[in-house]
Order: structure tokens, then C-alpha cells, then sequence
């Protein structure tokens, strides 16, 4: 094989090369390969709505469904980890079940969060973090203050509450994400009430993102 048949065999391979050879997003489209081009935005917000069944621990209430709204704020230091807090207004809804008393109970709390959470997938994360409940109202079906005449509780029955919770996220389009959440918060309670103070159960939410999740900030 002289010279210059070498030399056109090199110079038709580039050209072919160069033709059908396929770019990064084909490979990323195809095969997952090739850069991640895609961006992920620091600073985001969230809107939610959410069921609430939770109630005292114990045997002697049974959970009613009640609701729980509000936002958070977002940051993300990396594509896998970032932080959250905001505040929601929590509505704890229960019956008792005992032998002389069939009345319910309605709590209202604002609900703070620190959390952290952890990015596994693009449409997947998980949160745990530490919860503070501010006490708004207490109130029971039947009167309960008896010098008041009134439904709602005196203020040393049900207080303030430090909890936990952990949480799973799933993004089921574009800006909208489900979440399935458990939560515990307690405080000290008076002993021979029947009135707890010390709190469990889940919630299952959906949110909307305010910006775009997977997009840079300009």
C-alpha cells in the first residue's frame, strides 16, 4: 500500500468520523453519557397544602383528618444536600374514646422547620429536621372551661413543642411535588390530665415550587 492511498484511507475516516460521530446531548439522550448539562437553582419556594392525621400518644384518642398549609425557603449548597425553613399553620384534630367522654379536640399551632435534605435522584429527596410548634388556640366540642364557659382550653393545659420530623419528596411534574411526612412533638403534660401534650402521626402534601428547580439563576 503506497503513500497515498494511506493518506486518502486517514483523511475518509476523519470525514466519517466527523459525520455520524454523535455530539453530548445525543449520548445523554441515548445512552446517560456524557456531561450533565444540566443546572440546578440555589435559592427556591414553596407553596403546600397538606392532610394532617395526627393525635396524642396512646390508646385512648383516635386521629381525625385535619389540614396543615403554608411556605418554606430553599438552599442548596450542591446538587445533593441543601436546607430548608418556613412556617405553617398546623391544624391537630382528635376524638377520645373513653367511657365518659366522646368529645373532640382542635389544635391550632404554627409550625417552624430546620431541616435538611438530601437530593439521591432528580426527582427524589428526603428531609429530616428539628420542629417548632407555637400553640395558637386549643378547644374542645364541650365546654371545658367551666368558670369561662368556654370551649377553649386554659393556657397551662396544651403548650408550646419542640419536635422532629422525617419526609419523602417525589416530583410528579415539572413544579409539583408529592411528599409523605412523619412528625413527633412534645412537651411536658400535667399527669393526671387526659390532655397530652406529646404528639405523632403523618401528613401527606403537595407543593409547588415558585422557580424552576433545575435551572441556574441567571
Amino acid at each position: 500500500m503506497n503513500l497515498k492511498t494511506v493518506l486518502w484511507l486517514v483523511v475518509f475516516s476523519l470525514i466519517f468520523d466527523l459525520t455520524f460521530a454523535q455530539g453530548d446531548e445525543n449520548l445523554l439522550l441515548q445512552y446517560r453519557k456524557g456531561p450533565d448539562i444540566t443546572g440546578y437553582r440555589k435559592w427556591n419556594f414553596d407553596l403546600h397544602l397538606q392532610g394532617v392525621y395526627i393525635g396524642p400518644n396512646g390508646d385512648f384518642t383516635t386521629p381525625k383528618i385535619g389540614y396543615a398549609f403554608g411556605s418554606n425557603v430553599h438552599y442548596k449548597y450542591s446538587k445533593s444536600i441543601g436546607v430548608s425553613t418556613g412556617v405553617k399553620l398546623l391544624s391537630v384534630n382528635y376524638q377520645y374514646k373513653l367511657n365518659d367522654n366522646k368529645t373532640h379536640d382542635h389544635l391550632s399551632y404554627l409550625s417552624f422547620p430546620l431541616s435538611i435534605r438530601v437530593f439521591p435522584t432528580r426527582r427524589t429527596h428526603f428531609e429530616t429536621g428539628l420542629l417548632y410548634h407555637h400553640l395558637i388556640k386549643a378547644k374542645n366540642s364541650a365546654i371545658v372551661d367551666l368558670r369561662q364557659k368556654s370551649n377553649f382550653y386554659p393556657d397551662n393545659i396544651f403548650k408550646n413543642a419542640f419536635g422532629w420530623l422525617f419526609a419523602v419528596h417525589y416530583s410528579v411534574w415539572k413544579k409539583f411535588r408529592l411528599s409523605v411526612e412523619y412528625r413527633f412533638f412534645k412537651k411536658s403534660t400535667i399527669t393526671n390530665n387526659i390532655q397530652k401534650n406529646n404528639f405523632n402521626g403523618f401528613l401527606l402534601g403537595i407543593n409547588f415550587l415558585i422557580l424552576n428547580p433545575n435551572k441556574k439563576a441567571q
